[in-house]
Parts: C-alpha cells; structure tokens; sequence
C-alpha cells in the first residue's frame, strides 16, 4: 500500500496442491457475459489555487448562491407557490437587488432549482414517512460552500474565464466531463467534476476474501492463500488528535470574540486532520481488496447498534474509537469501488468471517477476544 500512517501485514501461502475457493455463481455469470467494458459515471475532485482576487469574487458567487436559494426557499415556505423552477424562476432573478447582478447566470438559476428540488424531495418524504423535514437556510458560517458551475464554463484555461481569469488545476481535467460543481472546504477550494468512464469487469477467476471489521484492527482479511491486518493497534494517533478536539472545544465556549474564532478554525482544521487519515485508511484498503480479490465476504457491521448507550456492552472509550473509524462509510465506498471495478461485494453475517474455525468449520462466538480456539481440537489462532 506504499506509504501509510497505519500498518499492514500479510502472509500468503501459495501451495500449487491446495483447493482454490472460488465462487460458482460469480464465475458462471462472467462466462456468459461478453463484454469487457461498460461504461459509467464518476466524479473527480480538483483542487485549484487562485490568487487573493480570484478568491474574493469566488466568495461573492458563494454568496449570491446561498441568498438566492435562501430566498426561494423563503418564497417556497407557505406552500402557496408551486415548487416549479421554470415557473418562477424569472421572477425571482428579476427581483434580486444590484449586487447580484455580476454574478453569472446560471450560478443564480441552478440555486433556485436546488431549493426548489429540495422542497419537493422535503413534500416527498413527508407523504411516505409522515415526518415533517424542513428545508434549512444555508448559513455563510457553514465551512464548507458550494455552487453549481455549468461544464461550458469550465476549459483548461479556468472557470469563467473571462470573469475569473485564467486558473491552475492540481490535475488535468477529464474528458466528457459533465456540469460541475466549485466548493470551499476551510479556505481549499475544489472544482467537482462528473465525467463518464469504462468500468472493467473481473476476470473469471471468482478469489474470495472474508473480512472481519473491528476496532482494535480495522480489517482482518482472510482467503484461500493469505490471511493479513490492517490498520493493527494503529488507533492512537487518532486517538490523540480527538483528545486535542475535545479539549480544544471544551475552551470555545470560554473565549471571547477574535480568540473564539480563531479557536474554531483551529478546530475545523483538526477534524479535517482526522477526516484525512480516515480516508486514507478506507481507500488504501479499498484499493487494496478490490486489486486482490473479486468477491469480497463483508459482515453486517451494527456501529449505530453497538454504540446505542441503553444496551451496549462496550466503553464509551470504545464508542469513540468504533465510530471515528466509519465502517459503513468504508462499506459504502468499497461498494462503490467494487462496482467499478466489477468485482461483487457479498453482505453476510459473521458466520462466513470470524466465527466461524477455518480448520474445522465449526462456529464459536469469540465476542471481543483477540484469538478463536476450537472446541474439537483445543487449537487457538489469531
């Protein structure tokens, strides 16, 4: 995995003799398929690095975003008028005051479609759920900012760039690339491009690996030939950084005005900080499993169960340390690489992971132990 703040290990036994595990219904289903390539969509995120300039009128196209939002969704709130963007999109765009006028076009149109899609999915859910979900203004005090950019503004000389003037990329820029998005996520700003891509379907081979999530390890992972760990006993350099969190907002509430703010700020950049190493973790891995192995055994992983304080069995130390690695973010986005790259991610229960003795077949609850012994032959293993 090149590189990494967390550890890995992994030992592999290649035995020519050995019986392959292989999954029948996965292999037959590539044997009919004739296809090596479909195509899909993804995006790619784009750091770009503008001057002071670039950034004070970028902000100003946050801004006008939000208070034309804000203000259909004010518009939107007694339900008098329909949530129909073409309906009433002219009206609102020739009502907004002089300052708004700069401000490109589609950046103000698409706000009010947003708001308006956000009303209806809101009306939506209400009639299937019969919860009331209302639809929040967006705050300026909201670290992360967003607008809609359409993909004929964007060219490898910038974004609006007759506006904006010229722009460097961290990255080149995809081809067939769809409408975009520009963000800010604590003064980075990243331009979010959605463009289409060939999705490789796995050869017909079928290796399987079993996982087993945790806390102490973040994977364990076990096939035919290879068993191996990742992210082992690696938890306390996260661990610190929450304690300094904590700590840290603890003080807020304490401070006054500038020094309130800039401890904040300070705070934001913290969480990114772990943000950051979480996801190295969940792709490292990621990338890992689905260059290694086409259908991969993941465990129902209950975190919200687990952590629930009326009939949990572990720590609030424990707690903390389960729900900031996010395994069902990790499961989702493995699902979403493995979807990519064709191979197929199977939900089980524990029963085809760490229950079960490999070299007996029989199933043992280990709850939190760290070894698994057999009852048949008194063995113990990792």
């Amino acid at each position: 995995m090149g590189e990494s703040w967390f550890s890995t290990s992994l030992k592999a036994v290649f035995d020519p003799n050995s019986q392959q595990i292989f999954s029948e219904s996965f292999t037959s289903s590539l044997v009919a398929s004739t296809d090596s390539e479909s195509t899909g969509q993804k995006s790619r995120k784009i750091r770009i690095f503008l001057s002071a300039e670039q950034r004070s009128l970028i902000r100003k196209w946050f801004g006008v975003s939000r208070y034309v939002f804000n203000k259909t969704v004010k518009i939107l709130q007694n339900g008098e008028v329909k949530a129909n963007w073409k309906a009433i999109k002219t009206g609102i765009l020739n009502d907004l005051p002089e300052w708004c006028k700069e401000v490109p076009y589609q950046i103000k149109s698409i706000a009010i479609k947003d708001a308006c899609t956000a009303v209806r999915e809101a009306k939506k859910k209400y009639q299937k759920t019969g919860q009331i979900n209302r639809v929040r203004f967006r705050s300026r005090k909201n670290p992360i900012q967003s607008c809609y950019i359409p993909k004929s503004a964007v060219s490898d000389k910038g974004i609006y760039h007759t506006k904006l003037g010229g722009l460097t990329f961290s990255e080149a820029l995809p081809d067939n690339r769809g409408d975009c998005r520009l963000t800010s996520n604590n003064g980075d700003y990243y331009l979010t491009v959605p463009h289409k891509t060939t999705q490789e379907k796995a050869e017909n081979q079928g290796r399987v690996v079993a996982i087993d999530p945790g806390v102490r390890t973040f994977l364990t992972f076990f096939s035919d030939n290879s068993i191996g760990k990742i992210g082992h006993g690696d938890f306390y350099r996260i661990q610190r950084l929450c304690i300094h969190l904590d700590n840290l907002l603890s003080k807020i509430s304490k401070a006054k005005r500038n020094q309130k703010r800039r401890m904040r700020k300070a705070a934001r950049r913290i969480i990114i900080r772990i943000q950051n190493l979480i996801n190295e973790l969940h792709h490292k891995a990621a990338r890992f499993l689905v260059d290694n192995f086409d259908v991969i055994l993941l465990p129902t992983f209950e975190t919200s169960e687990m952590s629930r304080k009326g009939k949990r069995k572990i720590r609030s130390k424990t707690v903390r340390n389960l729900l900031t690695f996010s395994h069902f973010r990790f499961k989702e986005f493995l699902k979403h690489k493995a979807s990519e790259t064709g191979k197929t991610v199977v939900d089980v229960c524990e029963a085809y992971t760490s229950k079960t003795v490999s070299w007996t077949g029989e199933m043992v609850n280990i709850g939190g132990s760290k070894t698994i012994k057999s009852k048949i032959d008194g063995r113990v293993m990792d």
